[in-house]
């Protein structure tokens, strides 16, 4: 027997309202995202301000100490970053024709002896095909793509004044949420997902900080030894971007294998910095983290794959580093909901 037009309207409103939510959430990127960003990052701090609160500092001297610490180190980072992109975009003609030589050894060795043309495919000659390419692509578009890539001031200033509040009225806002439900039971489910969701945010990325601090100190020393300019951005780029799956490592190796044919000829070395990194990274993901974090924090990878692609369609590329938080947050708020993982009640 079908379903009457009563029983598809439960469902029927339950989608157009997660539909309408979507659709809200892409609309107001420019303000969802920073705000998401730093109620994330403010769980974690917390921690931190709690301690402080517990010695006698006010909450709001923790909070604007941990934004203020946080604001000079994004400064220093956003402006680091960007003089190391302006000097690649500067010597990118250099690395365009470093590879050129090295593409024309190649062919014309492959060639020699596959073909034995002497140097010839189709009877046209193999050198200098690979400047011809990279020479027709536009430079102006590439570097307005990476400036697109940079968020805007004022999303910059949203996120630290959301930090900021947030970190000062947390426990406030705890406090309101609990109160607001009336039995006891209730209250008590409340307080279990509070403390299950920021315990899991801050086991999560303490650990994984801790980790990725030590990928971050090999990459720059791999970045040293083979000769790359500013080897310290490099770990503090390579820590940042590690915390986004199966993206960031592609940006970071992509970024050393690009530095490497910069300052070196031989395409051994060149490659020596990415390749030592990606066998750091691999190692670290799948022995040291899964060894540390256990069973709890394993997430099924086509899952994380699925919300980084989901996230990044939502949010672009802030969607893609907080595509990971946020499936672990729902996932520790589902198991702590349905009373799987129940967190520790306060004293």
């Amino acid at each position: 027997m079908f379903p009457t037009l009563s029983e598809w309207s439960g469902p029927a409103s339950v989608g157009l309202f997660v539909l309408a939510l979507l659709v809200a959430l892409h609309a107001a990127a420019a303000l969802v995202v920073p705000m998401t960003a730093a109620v994330i990052l403010g769980s974690v701090l917390a921690h931190v301000g709690d301690r402080g609160q517990r010695i006698g500092v006010p909450p709001l001297v923790a909070a604007m100490g941990l934004v203020g610490v946080t604001g000079v180190g994004l400064f220093f980072l956003g402006t680091a970053v960007a003089e190391a992109i302006g000097g690649i975009a500067d010597r990118a003609p250099e690395m365009v024709a470093r590879l050129d030589r090295l593409a024309d050894r190649l062919f014309i060795a492959v060639d020699a002896r596959l073909v034995g043309s002497g140097g010839l495919v189709d009877g046209s000659p193999i050198a200098g095909r690979l400047g011809r390419i990279a020479s027709s692509v536009d430079m102006n578009a590439v570097t307005s793509f990476l400036g697109g890539l940079t968020p805007a001031l004022g999303e910059v200033l949203i996120f630290l004044a959301t930090l900021v509040f947030f970190v000062a009225g947390r426990a406030s806002l705890r406090r309101r949420a609990i109160l607001s439900f009336g039995d006891r039971d209730r209250r008590l489910a409340m307080i279990r997902v509070f403390n299950s969701a920021e315990t899991a945010l801050a086991t999560f990325f303490g650990t994984t900080a801790v980790i990725y601090l030590g990928v971050g100190l090999m990459t720059a020393l791999l970045a040293w030894s083979g000769g790359l300019a500013n080897p310290p951005l490099w770990g503090v780029v390579t820590m940042l971007l590690s915390f986004v799956p199966f993206l960031g490592p592609a940006i970071v190796a992509f970024a050393l294998a690009s530095a490497g044919f910069l300052a070196q000829e031989s395409l051994v070395a060149a490659l020596w910095p990415a390749l030592g990194f990606l066998v750091v990274h691999l190692a670290c993901e799948n022995a040291v983290i899964p060894s540390i974090l256990g069973r709890k924090f394993e997430i099924n990878p086509f899952l994380v794959f699925v919300a980084i692609v989901f996230w990044s369609w939502m949010w672009g590329a802030m969607g893609a580093v907080l595509a990971v938080p946020i499936l672990l947050v729902a996932r520790t708020l589902r198991e702590a909901s349905s009373g799987a993982a129940p967190g520790a009640l306060p004293d």
